[in-house]
């Protein structure tokens, strides 16, 4: 199969932008270079943020910014495209359209992924922007799975440490991070998706158990390197 090259369109954040890069690395299948697959980075760090504009009726001009990017990376010939901000999957139609069809969802990817686990309820993570559009709750609902969100306490918790502590370069409070898990838990939760890739940040710092936290970064890895035509190293 010849590979197809990816565009990602990062920085939001920046951190989560490499680290998703650096997954498709090391679970790429290789022999030698020339086995990885080509991809283009844009990580426009600068873009207003995804949740503020969305809840504030400031969609269409963020848009506009988002799509002019998009352009940008399929005029560079990519054929695929990411975009590890699942707040930023508000636009996915659109990235879809745009790409001819070869937008690589990572909400869709991640609901698919959580059904063939059989896991029938679960707890989402995520910023205010992805829980009040219902973003994941949607998607899951398509496979029967049951979501459940954090009750108020518990995603200002999750707000606290995407925004206040994460996106400003520190390593995120465990503590509140298992309080708020733990309020899932409680619901009857089989397993917390971490949907917002500063989650993924703190996924990487802590080490979290897999058996129980299902990553959304981790889940569009392996999409971004089989559907760009690499093997996938298990």
């Amino acid at each position: 199969m010849n590979k197809k090259k990816l565009g990602i369109l990062g920085g939001m954040g920046p951190e989560a932008t490499e680290i998703l890069y650096k997954k498709i690395i090391e679970k790429t299948a290789v022999s030698g270079d020339r086995d990885h697959l080509d991809i283009l980075i844009y990580s426009h760090a600068t873009i207003p943020d995804r949740t503020e504009a969305i809840l504030n009726g400031r969609q269409e001009e963020l848009w506009d910014i988002l799509s002019q990017d998009v352009k940008m990376l399929k005029g560079a010939g990519c054929e695929y495209l990411a975009v590890p901000c699942n707040t930023c999957h508000f636009f996915a139609d659109r990235f879809d359209e745009c790409m001819d069809g070869r937008f690589i969802n990572m909400i869709e990817e991640t609901a698919a992924y959580t059904a063939a686990r059989g896991f029938k309820k679960v707890g989402i993570m995520a910023t205010d922007g992805t829980v009040k559009n219902d973003m994941y709750g949607r998607a899951l609902r398509k496979h029967g799975v049951d979501v459940v969100y954090p009750d108020p306490d518990a995603q200002s918790k999750v707000m606290s440490i995407i925004y206040d502590e994460i996106k400003a370069g520190e390593k995120g409070d465990k503590h509140k991070f298992m309080d708020a898990a733990a309020s899932l838990r409680n619901k009857g939760c089989e397993a917390v998706v971490l949907a917002c890739t500063e989650l993924s940040v703190f996924n990487v710092n802590y080490e979290l158990n897999s058996d129980y936290y299902i990553d959304a970064l981790s889940v569009v890895t392996k999409a971004c390197i089989e559907k760009c035509g690499g093997e996938y190293l298990f």
